[in-house]
């Protein structure tokens, strides 16, 4: 695997690591000073381009990333080649890593963005003597599978109007997570994508968008951008009250 793009200098490194939400709720939450000296010392921070890829599927899985700006999905190939979106990380989420050789997936840029990329076998090795890197990636595994559980149960049962609302929903807590106030939201992804994602068709997630602007639920201000003016009404009509405050979906 070959992820090209810019590598930043290590002065600008530091800038960004010191705000990256990977220290809020990523990686390095809750490891203490000289842990996250030790692992901002092991990375790369990579600057790449909108739709290029982080990695590919079948890849040999040597790299784990830490996405400190912009948004990527997730996508797995299925049976008669085509790609289904499974999930779309945000900043601060931690992608690429695997128990097995290869990556099972693809992870492609859905904006520009800023990646920490750290060697799976450094990051490993490290974890084998530093008991609160170990917890931590245990952590980030359970979470992630929990979100997994979550999301195939709630998508199942739900309306087109209910599914965009609880993906919104998702935004707004990945962006709480990152202590911002949640409600302008960054909408990087397409409608298309958007609709993979739900498995709905692009008119249906385009009619749902303009049925919740007529409603007052929500407002584009500019493209690429969301605001969301009734989270109640949201989650009321997402079926998950409370949503807001929840763990995300991938």
């Amino acid at each position: 695997m070959d992820v090209s793009g810019s590598i930043l200098p290590r002065r600008t490194s530091a800038v960004l690591c010191e705000r990256c939400a990977g220290a809020v709720r990523g990686l390095c939450h809750s490891l203490d000073d000289l842990d996250q000296v030790a692992l901002a010392a092991a990375s790369t921070t990579l600057r790449l381009p909108a739709r290029s890829a982080v990695f590919r599927e079948g890849d040999r899985a040597t790299a784990v990333f830490t996405l400190v700006d912009g948004a990527a999905k997730l996508l797995r190939s299925l049976p008669d080649g085509r790609q289904q979106i499974i999930g779309f990380r945000f900043p601060g989420d931690f992608i690429g890593y695997t128990a097995r050789d290869r990556y099972p997936c693809d992870a492609e840029l859905v904006s520009d963005a800023t990646v920490c990329r750290l060697d799976r076998g450094r990051l490993e090795s490290m974890s084998r003597h530093c008991a609160p890197l170990s917890h931590r990636l245990l952590e980030l595994c359970a979470e992630d599978l929990a979100a997994a559980q979550e999301q195939l149960g709630a998508m199942a049962q739900r309306s087109a109007e209910g599914r965009v609302a609880a993906f919104l929903l998702t935004l707004h807590a990945a962006a709480r997570r990152n202590h911002e106030p949640g409600i302008e939201l960054a909408l990087p992804m397409t409608r298309a994508d958007i609709g993979d994602y739900l498995g709905l068709t692009i008119e249906s997630v385009s009619r749902v968008f303009a049925a919740l602007r007529r409603e007052g639920l929500l407002r584009e201000p500019s493209r690429g951008h969301v605001s969301l003016t009734d989270l109640g009404a949201l989650e009321a009509l997402a079926g998950a009250e409370g949503m807001s405050q929840a763990t995300p979906t991938a």
